[in-house]
């Protein structure tokens, strides 16, 4: 689990503290799926995705609460958000949250072959990769984008099985952003198919899911793989979102992953050198 309070921004705390309405606190609410809401539902299971909003019960509110308490000693709907840097430093790491520097849509890219973008070509040695603001990402020269998760996974992309294009461009932003990365490049490159890698787990399918994505990549993987590689606790925390997502799958890997309950992550996929497929989002 992340110490979310690490990279909470500003805007993110006043997005939190609107959730303590007595009327969001009673009935519940919806929030845009993006930002400290992506990482409570990733890394805490918090919310259901609803295409591009997260649905929070009061019980979700409340976790979100508790957590932050936990964390920060910072109560959401009590204390009043601090004025000062000195009274901030009291609850966050971060005591400039109010004046941070926009750094949230930086992107780490790369080809792999080579890496062409903005009219230009760039050949990056194994391991290499250009880091850009996304509002200077001007074209694409690449038929095929594939937005990764995982730090690791995104390093190691180019030694992976898998059945996309011969070139795509591989871009990380990690888990915080990941899925709102995807949808303005979805929006801005109409031309480029666009592919999510994700965990293979509910919640990993309910962000691919709401990427805006084309297309999913998938584990081809046998049951003796996946008893062996997978994650028992992925599936079990994340149960009540996997009737919904589950159809999104092929059958065959629908029902194994039923039938086994486990998950598998990025790492495990790259570690145990399990090859990848691509399958259309419906």
């Amino acid at each position: 689990m992340s110490r979310i309070i690490d990279d909470i921004t500003g805007s993110d705390l006043n997005r939190l503290k609107q959730l303590f309405s007595p009327a969001k606190v009673k009935d519940g609410t919806n929030v845009v799926l993006s930002g400290v809401f992506e990482i409570f539902h990733h890394d805490f299971s918090v919310g259901i995705v609803r295409g591009e909003k997260l649905q929070l019960t009061p019980r979700d509110i409340r976790q979100i609460r508790k957590i932050i308490k936990e964390q920060s000693g910072f109560d959401l709907l009590t204390d009043p958000i601090p004025h000062s840097r000195t009274e901030m430093a009291q609850f966050f790491p971060n005591e400039k949250l109010s004046s941070r520097p926009v750094k949230d849509k930086m992107i780490k890219i790369y080809g792999v072959l080579s890496t062409n973008i903005n009219g230009k070509s760039y050949d990056l040695e194994e391991g290499m990769n250009i880091e850009i603001a996304l509002s200077h990402l001007k074209s694409i020269e690449h038929s095929q984008v594939v937005i990764v998760e995982n730090y690791e996974a995104f390093s190691q992309f180019r030694s992976i099985n898998s059945d996309v294009c011969l070139n795509p461009l591989v871009i990380y932003r990690g888990d915080k952003e990941s899925g709102v990365i995807s949808k303005e490049i979805a929006k801005s490159f109409l031309h480029i198919e666009l592919v999510a890698w994700f965990d293979t787990d509910p919640s990993g399918i309910s962000f691919a899911v709401a990427s805006g994505a084309s297309h999913i990549l998938i584990p081809s993987i046998s049951r003796e793989a996946l008893i062996e590689h997978g994650n028992s606790t992925l599936f079990e925390d994340q149960y009540r979102y996997w009737e919904r997502v589950s159809k999104v799958l092929p059958s065959k890997l629908e029902a194994l992953i039923s039938s086994v309950e486990k998950g598998i992550t990025q790492e495990s996929i790259v570690a145990n050198s399990i090859p990848l497929v691509l399958y259309p989002l419906k």
